[in-house]
């Protein structure tokens, strides 16, 4: 099976719109352009939609000494390339799974998102705006490619009810990858274990 491209995704979104496929990226036919209008927030979209596997990482988060939070105790930079704080936590925290409170907020003074909390040397866990489309699993193509084909329905064929359907399908497809990932998860056998950003600071 060949790896996916972005040639492939969006023919696949064209084709649950009946749209003809584009052949390249670099055509000027109306298909390639809406598409290509399109890609970059609909991928956003998507990678927010779910805590996917394949975009999950965490990282330690570095604290912004220039904010003083007005009632959390911590403020941190939002990690790079972040699409979706999922998790913030550190090794006092009981539960890994549920993680600390915490907001994301706008710093206006420095023109960016920060994350507010009050736990202190603190990780997270975030969806990563993973460009590379190789590295997307299979049904996060097939999620991506309806929430795609519902920007690409109107543009290409006028009808609304089409546009509203691939949403829906779009919306559906996020609430089961919670249980289509739940197979890659051992977490509920793990309970006992910590983790290994954890024992490292042991």
């Amino acid at each position: 099976m060949s790896a996916p491209t972005q040639v492939s995704i969006i023919n696949l979104s064209l084709s649950h719109v009946a749209a003809k496929p584009i052949q390249s990226l670099v055509e000027v036919t109306v298909q390639c352009q809406a598409a290509l209008r399109a890609w970059d927030f609909t991928l956003k979209e998507t990678l927010r939609g779910y805590n996917w596997g394949f975009a999950k990482t965490q990282v330690a988060l570095a604290e912004v000494a220039t904010y003083t939070p007005l009632i959390y105790e911590y403020a941190y930079a939002m990690p790079a390339q972040c699409v979706a704080v999922r998790l913030v936590f550190n090794a006092g925290t009981l539960d890994q799974d549920v993680g600390e409170k915490f907001e994301v907020l706008y710093d206006p003074t420095t023109n960016q998102n920060i994350i507010v909390t009050d736990c202190e040397t603190a990780y997270a866990e975030y969806t990563y705006l993973v460009a590379d489309v190789t590295k997307f699993d299979s049904f996060f193509i097939t999620t991506l490619s309806h929430r795609l084909a519902a920007e690409l329905a109107m543009p290409l064929s006028g009808d609304k009810d089409m546009a509203k359907d691939q949403l829906t399908i779009f919306n559906t497809l996020c609430s089961e990858a919670h249980r289509h990932s739940s197979y890659e998860s051992n977490k509920a056998h793990e309970s006992n274990e910590k983790s290994d950003i954890v024992d490292s600071r042991g």
